[in-house]
């Protein structure tokens, strides 16, 4: 049985190897090039954003909110709605700051494991590769309330009304929670 930590580390423990999200996205797109981005000071993000060979940001979780300029915010928005993706690698902070940057109103929720592919919604998407069923770490999973999903919000993997991996498309690019 996978769990919801094996599927989905960013890196391994001796960190030589590529993690598990980016050999599945290589997997479809084998040119894609992922940065992760693991400050908001101005300087370095904004280089990030407007680099034009990076079309996918990873962030790590998070062990305390960030504090993230209004010119940061802007400029991840833009990012976002020109093509581009962000993906949020779970911790609790970052519900709140996808709520702050881009205006959703997403709510937490915790639900014991497992949880289940969604098939309705992972047809023709790296996610469909996940097994149906992924049971939870033993470390805490942070979920979101399916139904405090934005309109075009498609959950991934969920149980019980929480889903713990979902999609968002922002204009032409997307925002990822997982």
């Amino acid at each position: 049985t996978l769990s919801l930590h094996d599927a989905l580390p960013i890196c391994s423990s001796d960190g030589n190897e590529e993690g598990f999200l980016e050999k599945l996205a290589r997997r479809h797109h084998y040119k894609l090039q992922i940065h992760h981005l693991e400050t908001f000071k101005d300087n370095e993000f904004r280089a990030a954003l407007f680099s034009e060979n990076i079309h996918c940001i990873v962030f790590p979780p998070l062990s305390h909110f960030p504090g993230i300029s209004e010119l940061a915010k802007k400029d991840l928005r833009g990012y976002v709605s020109a093509g581009n993706n962000v993906v949020f690698v779970g911790s609790y902070e970052w519900l709140s700051v996808l709520n702050d940057v881009f205006g959703f109103q997403l709510t937490d929720d915790y639900q014991n494991g497992p949880y289940y592919r969604n098939d309705r919604n992972v047809r023709n998407t790296p996610y469909q590769y996940l097994p149906s069923r992924v049971e939870q770490a033993s470390i805490e999973t942070y979920a979101v309330k399916t139904r405090s999903l934005p309109p075009g919000g498609k959950s991934m993997l969920d149980t019980l009304g929480a889903t713990v991996a979902f999609v968002i498309r922002y204009d032409l690019g997307t925002v990822v929670y997982i």
